[in-house]
């Protein structure tokens, strides 16, 4: 088998129902598997996939294994030898997977691809970047990053590519996980996603894993899919902030130390309690 697309769902009924109509439309191999895993949606997203969608593996967790653990389920289920890390709120056109195959067939020195994404009203997704550092999470996330604007931004632009329009291929140094299309068994080799990583960073993670092994990963821009971003996280924006802030801390611990983290999250108690003021005027 050569591909197997793995969708972690969380309450994203109608937009995992349009994705899958259109990964079903996708003309070529019949062999092309996908597998759904549901994070205990209580929005009936895994009695749809069993209704509307039967030829599609469901795995049904009885828990909410986040975006991590849940891709983690459906990847050490993935029989492809390519594995495509899809969010469920996407919509693939017919040529996309085949042109990106190919690529990767063409490019042995490649591990994974992503590629070019848009908002449903055709702007054009700035994904992308480069691995951030410590100095990067204190200048974005902390007071100190007003105190030098000027370092802070040119720090920022360079992470993001500032100049590249998306409009051409260029190797990445972190892909984002709403997209991703590897070669298995390097995903195999590097243990997948780090489940320590609930749904931030997970993509940094796994891209600097990825990297680790001495593969490239490449923005194909001759692919455009629909990302309607965020789907699932704006359903709970105060506890998507609380874990944003804990992925930050164990990514930081993770690869900068216990110490490092310690301090960023002291110097983040001021830009905390400034969005609870916020969320509780809302």
């Amino acid at each position: 088998m050569q591909l197997s697309t793995v969708i972690c769902n969380y309450n994203t009924r109608d937009k995992l129902a349009r994705l899958l109509d259109s990964l079903l439309a996708i003309p070529g191999d019949p062999e092309h598997e996908i597998i759904v895993v549901d994070n205990a949606s209580p929005d009936g997203s895994a009695a749809m996939v069993r209704e509307r969608f039967p030829s599609v593996t469901l795995i049904a967790s009885p828990e909410n294994r986040w975006f991590s653990g849940g891709n983690n389920l459906g990847l050490r289920a993935a029989r492809g030898d390519f594995a495509l890390i899809l969010n469920p709120d996407t919509v693939i056109p017919p040529d996309a997977l085949q042109t990106l195959l190919a690529y990767l067939d063409a490019h042995p020195q490649v591990g994974a691809v992503t590629c070019r994404m848009v908002f449903a009203d055709g702007r054009v997704q700035m994904n992308g970047s480069r691995l951030a550092d410590y100095t990067d999470f204190l200048l974005s996330y902390t007071l100190l990053g007003a105190l030098v604007p000027r370092w802070r931004d040119r720090r920022r632009a360079r992470m993001w590519y500032a100049g590249w329009d998306r409009g051409s291929t260029q190797p990445v140094e972190v892909a984002p996980g709403s997209f991703i299309l590897a070669r298995r068994a390097l995903l195999d080799r590097i243990d997948y996603f780090d489940e320590r990583l609930k749904l931030f960073f997970t993509d940094d993670d796994l891209c600097r894993k990825l990297l680790a092994t001495g593969a490239a990963i490449h923005y194909v821009a001759d692919v455009t899919i629909l990302h309607d971003e965020h789907a699932s996280l704006e359903q709970v924006p105060r506890l998507t902030r609380q874990i944003y802030f804990e992925d930050l801390l164990a990514y930081t611990r993770k690869y900068h130390g216990a110490l490092a983290a310690g301090l960023l999250a002291i110097l983040l108690v001021p830009t905390r309690l400034v969005m609870r003021i916020k969320e509780r005027r809302v």
